[in-house]
């Protein structure tokens, strides 16, 4: 379960880059005690000109999904969704995002896990990213974390973290609606696209 020592004692991950979206994981703790519950984020940093979904996307699109493939005994909540953007387009009306977005995750460590060593979680993310045209895109993401008898902030992403009220969406009505995955990598018509 364990992955070995922490080399820099901090956590760590590595961005990907799916075509149009680079995603990365950032935790708000740079090691975290086990038992703790602390806040993971999921960034992604949109292409100019293109977007992403909200978890309602409104009249087409579909919403980002992350799937922990590899948990190491960690619990995970859902995604905290941020305030989305309106994202029109021929006259259907989207929710989304654009740029960089901040989707944060609360987390709890295993109670057993064991100071001085480190996990590694691993996810599967699927985003659709759309300009005129939708494209399923999806990637690998690790984060290593590194276990201390006592937790202490990440210098950057801490802050980033406290901040997430400010970034939440205040609770929305979700509408029910039929989902089908995309193939990743299949471009379509956005227009054609709305239900």
């Amino acid at each position: 379960m364990f992955a070995g020592l922490a080399l820099a004692g901090a956590a760590a991950a590595q961005p990907i880059n799916t075509g149009h979206v680079e995603g990365q994981l950032h935790s708000a703790r740079a090691a975290v005690a086990p038992g703790e519950t602390f806040t993971i984020i999921l960034r992604q940093q949109i292409d100019e000109g293109w977007h992403t979904y909200w978890r309602n996307p409104g009249d087409s699109g579909e919403a980002t999904e992350l799937t922990w493939t590899d948990p190491q005994g960690f619990s995970f909540g859902p995604i905290q969704w941020p305030a989305p953007e309106p994202a029109p387009f021929a006259g259907i009306v989207n929710y989304g995002y654009h740029g960089e977005v901040l989707m944060p995750i609360s987390v709890t460590a295993p109670a057993n896990a064991r100071a001085g060593e480190t996990l590694t979680v691993k996810a599967n993310v699927y985003w659709l990213v759309c300009a005129d045209v939708c494209i399923p895109e999806e990637g690998d993401l690790t984060l290593t974390l590194p276990i201390a008898a006592a937790g202490r902030d990440d210098p950057a992403w801490a802050q980033r973290a406290a901040d997430r009220d400010r970034i939440l969406a205040a609770p929305a009505r979700r509408r029910g609606r039929a989902h089908h995955r995309r193939q990743p990598g299949a471009a379509f018509n956005h227009a054609a696209h709305a239900s």
